[in-house]
């Protein structure tokens, strides 16, 4: 089991989920996992609710396929559902008659929620172009900064964000597993 040292008001997890291989005929190519992945029950294992502060918002990343398993893991890790953001990329792909250009950010909450309730809300639908592989809508930050209290870390960060602790295998870490 994952322990870290210190607690945190808002987490935002993006999981390295086994996306596995998809075959695209339509443009002959494939999606496979991209970067090092975790199985769901060693997601699970990280003790994402010790890094939590009494009242704390989680927001965590899963896409159409992965939105099931994430559900569990809010609920696995101390955190109650409330909604959802969802992600329009502008570009996606097509799976059984489906084409997938957007992804989700699940919003929930361990204790009380912890987010302003007076100025700019959260939208529910954040549009904005995808750029690299994974890596997320840089608005979502500012909104996140704007709502909710200062003490933040990004789990599975692929880059650092001014105010944001990270950690992962792609920046350097602020924080030890």
């Amino acid at each position: 089991m994952y322990r870290m040292n210190k607690q945190y008001d808002v987490l935002l997890v993006d999981p390295p989920w086994q996306a596995g291989f998809k075959g695209l005929r339509k443009w002959k190519s494939e999606i496979t996992d991209k970067y090092q992945t975790l199985s769901l029950s060693e997601i699970g294992n990280i003790d994402v609710s010790s890094l939590a502060k009494n009242n704390c918002s989680l927001f965590l990343w899963c896409t159409h396929t992965t939105l099931p398993d994430a559900l569990v893991l809010m609920s696995t890790w101390g955190f109650k559902y409330h909604c959802t953001l969802t992600w329009d990329k502008g570009s996606g792909f097509s799976v059984a008659g489906f084409h997938r250009r957007t992804e989700f950010c699940l919003y929930g909450y361990k204790g009380k929620m912890n987010i302003k309730k007076r100025g700019k809300f959260i939208p529910t639908l954040i549009v904005e172009k995808r750029t690299v592989h994974s890596r997320k809508p840089t608005v979502l930050y500012d909104f996140i900064e704007q709502s909710f209290p200062n003490d933040r870390l990004e789990l599975f960060a692929r880059t650092k964000h001014p105010g944001w602790d990270v950690w992962g295998n792609e920046v350097e870490c602020d924080v030890q597993l």
